[in-house]
C-alpha cells in the first residue's frame, strides 16, 4: 500500500534533499474534464479538455487549470529559451494529436504525460528560474502588488 502525502496545509512537509534557500515546487494533477464553449478561431461551439492541477510552492499551494495548448505553448517557450544551452535537457512533451483529442483514453494518456512533464520541470532548479515557467505556475514572485 502506497504512503499518502501528509497534509500540506501547515507547510511543514518539504521535499527531502533541498538545499538552503531552494524553492520546494511540486505539481499534482487532478481528474481532467471537458468544457463546451465557443471556439476561439472558428466561432462555433466546440469542446476542449481542461487539466486541473495543484501547485505546491514552499509553504503555499493553489489550484490551477490549463488546456493542452497552454502546456504546449509553455514547452515551446522553454525550448526557445534553452535551445542554445547544451546542459539543459527538457523532458519530452506529449505529442499533439489532430483527431480524437476528446477520447477518454487520450485524455488519460495526456494527463499522465503532462504530469510527468511538469514534475520533471519542477525538480530542475535551473529551469524553475525561468520567468515564463514561474508565470505559467503563477508563483508568488511573479504577481505584482
Amino acid at each position: 500500500m502506497g504512503r499518502e502525502e501528509p497534509s500540506l496545509e501547515r507547510g511543514k512537509y518539504r521535499t527531502k534533499g533541498l538545499k538552503e534557500g531552494q524553492d520546494d515546487v511540486r505539481v499534482f494533477f487532478k481528474e481532467p474534464y471537458n468544457v463546451r464553449g465557443k471556439d476561439r478561431l472558428l466561432c462555433f461551439v466546440g469542446e476542449h479538455t481542461v487539466y486541473p492541477f495543484v501547485v505546491v510552492y514552499n509553504d503555499s499551494k493553489w489550484n490551477m487549470e490549463k488546456r493542452f495548448s497552454d502546456f504546449a505553448a509553455l514547452d515551446e517557450a522553454l525550448d526557445e529559451l534553452y535551445k542554445a544551452e547544451e546542459d539543459v535537457q527538457l523532458p519530452e512533451f506529449p505529442e499533439k494529436k489532430m483527431f480524437g483529442s476528446l477520447s477518454p483514453a487520450l485524455i488519460k494518456e495526456r494527463q499522465a504525460s503532462l504530469e510527468k512533464y511538469m514534475k520533471a520541470i519542477a525538480v530542475d532548479e535551473y529551469v524553475m528560474q525561468a520567468r515564463v515557467l514561474r508565470e505559467f505556475l503563477e508563483t508568488p514572485d511573479t504577481k505584482s502588488g
